[in-house]
């Protein structure tokens, strides 16, 4: 796993129905990205990422669960869960009688409750 902060986004057309994406990063390195609609990161963001082919110059991210955690099976408390649930669940609510919302919106109000709640 590297991480890397990002310098540069640029667009590089489709492939396989998936959206290609040249990110740069401030240390000089340069990655082929997919991705299914708008790569996730913005200029100025360090991310986490794995080279998949180092011959390709090709990269995924590592993705992380809702809460800001890497994802992985069984961690946390009980009660943590269940807090987890219950802001899932309220900001699912909450964001079904915006007009324009998403699971990305869902998910950051989620996170930013169970952050308030744990903070």
């Amino acid at each position: 796993m590297k991480t890397g902060k990002i310098k540069y986004i640029d667009g590089d057309g489709e492939w396989n129905g998936l959206q290609k994406f040249k990110v740069t990063f401030a240390d000089g390195e340069r990655f082929t990205f997919f991705s299914k609609g708008n790569f996730k990161g913005n200029i100025g963001d360090e991310i986490k990422f794995e080279v998949s082919n180092a011959e390709r110059g090709t990269a995924k991210l590592i993705r992380e669960n809702s809460f800001g955690a890497p994802k992985q099976a069984g961690g946390g408390s009980k009660d943590e869960l269940i807090m987890r649930q219950t802001c899932i669940k309220a900001a699912a609510e909450f964001n079904a009688k915006r007009e324009n919302s998403s699971s990305d919106t869902v998910i950051e109000d989620a996170e930013k409750w169970f952050n308030w709640l744990t903070s």
